[in-house]
């Protein structure tokens, strides 16, 4: 397999506080290109890199290795009990997916999620919000959900030759009780079921972050630790106390259910 020769130029950036744990610092080694092919890119996912807009980054916090990156294996997937009632709480929910372009609706609903969730006062922009979601330097798509025609919410995948990544997911604040985030799950590892691929790359799995350790839900499941993928499914549930780090492969017995 040939690559094309990239020239990149990394810069650290300091993101202030971590937006998981408190009392934390985010720290990232990142580089930006409107270009990157999409074998390479998938290459920097299995080594723990994200991207968001043009930027592509890895964590590099000081004194943290809370942020595990984490996949899924979609052939193996076999949904929880917990899963399967969200999925029929949802059975009456259909969904579209197209290319990533912006839509004035589901900006309108990406702003009312982000305002939900923290409540800044500060309203994103359309051009924002382009530059974040709408417009790709990869092969991007958005998932959206419906109720009828009434939009519950929007979910943006990376698509690749062996996997999808699940870039960010938006939802009607008043549709909380759905729990369409894990809904979005379910229905972006069927999607690439479907597409004959891999993996689905669901970013970081955190540790004693509410808003990041349920992703360890979805079994079988793969932890990137010491540059290795490993299949800790049955350690690395949703509990906020293991002590489990990207640096770390082995969990303390009895500290994760």
């Amino acid at each position: 397999m040939e690559y094309r020769i990239m020239r990149v130029s990394v810069y650290e950036m300091d993101h202030g506080q971590c937006p998981y744990l408190e009392n934390r610092k985010w720290i990232t080694h990142s580089f930006s290109s409107a270009e990157v092919d999409p074998r390479m890119y998938e290459n920097l996912l299995s080594r723990g890199w994200r991207r968001s807009g043009t930027t592509y980054y890895q964590n590099h916090c000081p004194g943290c290795m809370s942020c595990i990156p984490i996949r899924v294996p979609v052939e193996g997937f076999v949904p929880s009990k917990s899963q399967r009632r969200v999925m029929r709480r949802n059975g009456n929910v259909r969904f579209t997916v197209e290319p990533s372009a912006f839509d004035r609706e589901t900006y309108e609903l990406y702003c009312r999620y982000v305002e939900s969730r923290h409540n800044s006062g500060d309203t994103t922009t359309e051009l924002e919000f382009e530059h974040f979601l709408a417009d790709s330097p990869q092969t991007t798509e958005v998932m959206r959900y419906y109720e009828g025609n009434r939009l519950l919410g929007a979910g943006w995948i990376d698509v690749m030759p062996d996997g999808l990544s699940s870039v960010y997911f938006a939802f009607d604040p008043q549709e909380s009780s759905r729990s369409l985030g894990t809904y979005s799950v379910t229905q972006e590892i069927a999607y690439a079921r479907a597409l004959g691929k891999k993996w689905l790359y669901l970013g970081f799995y955190v540790p004693g972050s509410r808003k990041m350790a349920y992703k360890a839900n979805f079994k079988p499941h793969q932890l990137l630790l010491n540059g290795t993928w490993s299949d800790l499914s049955g350690l690395s549930e949703n509990t906020g106390t293991s002590t489990l780090s990207a640096e770390d492969p082995k969990s303390p017995e009895g500290t994760v259910s």
